[in-house]
């Protein structure tokens, strides 16, 4: 690291801005804006029309299994799934 170097604030989010790019303030060292910058790619990429996540129901009934949201991300294969080897 170069004590004389340093990128002011404004300057790297117009950049960000200019690039369509996510500016986060982060520290690795202190764990700050990780988590966030984390959630604005996701919401970036995943979601990039900004449409809101629905929500699953959860069930009452009592045969109702309580499901963790997933994120199934598309692995190239046109939509359809490998079938499995073994």
């Amino acid at each position: 690291m170069y004590e004389n170097e340093k990128v002011e604030e404004d300057e790297a989010k117009k950049l960000a801005n200019d690039l369509n790019a996510i500016f986060q303030i982060t520290s690795a060292k202190e764990s700050n804006g990780i988590e966030d910058l984390f959630i604005k790619i996701g919401q970036k990429f995943l979601n990039p029309k900004g449409d809101p996540i629905p929500q699953k129901p959860t069930g009452t009934g009592k045969n109702d299994k309580k499901e963790k949201d997933n994120i199934k991300l598309n692995s190239g294969t046109g939509g359809k799934q490998k079938k499995k080897c073994c």
